[in-house]
């Protein structure tokens, strides 16, 4: 058994070969039943049947099961929030560092090309003209 604390059931469904519809033969405690029920039906060549397991659940176990999947939702939703928040805020930053560093290259290449005063040339100059 895969849930200790579950029993569980096993019912045989017939299915049709011509349309693929589904018809419950019977509910079972276990494979036993299962078996023995296979061993009474009358069966054609191309006959096909599906075998599956149900575990009986309590309202009780489902309610808890609820409870923690609406607690984990809220807070995956509340992670997801702050997520984007920090994101965002990580995008204002991204945007202001690009927006100083742009303008940083405009200005550098803007003092490239102009020429710019010199104290020392201009001393130079005044003593060679005087």
């Amino acid at each position: 058994m895969s849930h200790s604390n579950q029993p569980e059931y096993f019912t045989i469904n017939s299915v049709c070969p011509h349309t693929g519809e589904t018809t419950a033969i019977g509910i079972f405690e276990d494979m036993d039943a299962v078996s023995y029920r296979l061993k009474r039906m009358y069966t054609t060549c191309g006959d096909e049947y599906r075998i599956e397991c149900h575990h009986l659940s309590t309202a009780e176990s489902e309610a808890v099961a609820y409870n923690e999947q609406v607690v984990s939702r809220t807070e995956y939703k509340r992670k997801e929030a702050e997520k984007e928040a920090k994101l965002k805020e990580y995008d204002e930053w991204k945007g202001q560092i690009d927006y100083e560093k742009n303008l940083e290259e405009a200005i550098e290449s803007h003092l490239e090309t102009k020429d710019t005063f010199h104290m020392d040339q201009a001393f130079e100059k005044a003593k060679e003209a005087a």
